[in-house]
């Protein structure tokens, strides 16, 4: 499966949320979530293929599910 270069941030937020993370802060285009366990920071509006492929790898979530 090829991934596109960029994904909209809002869609890796919701993908996280539905897998327990919460929001925790938000300062900018930033934004950070957290599980009590994992610590991950999503950028908006935009996030790139090696941004959410290293999301996906330390939260355990398959990448195509960001899609």
């Amino acid at each position: 499966m090829k991934f596109p270069k960029v994904i909209k941030g809002k869609d890796i937020l919701k993908v996280l949320v539905k897998h327990g993370f919460e929001i925790k802060s938000r300062k900018g285009s930033h934004v950070s979530l957290s599980n009590g366990e994992i610590h991950v920071t999503v950028v908006l509006p935009l996030t790139t293929i090696g941004v959410y492929k290293k999301i996906a790898s330390k939260t355990g979530i398959p990448p195509n599910e960001f899609l």
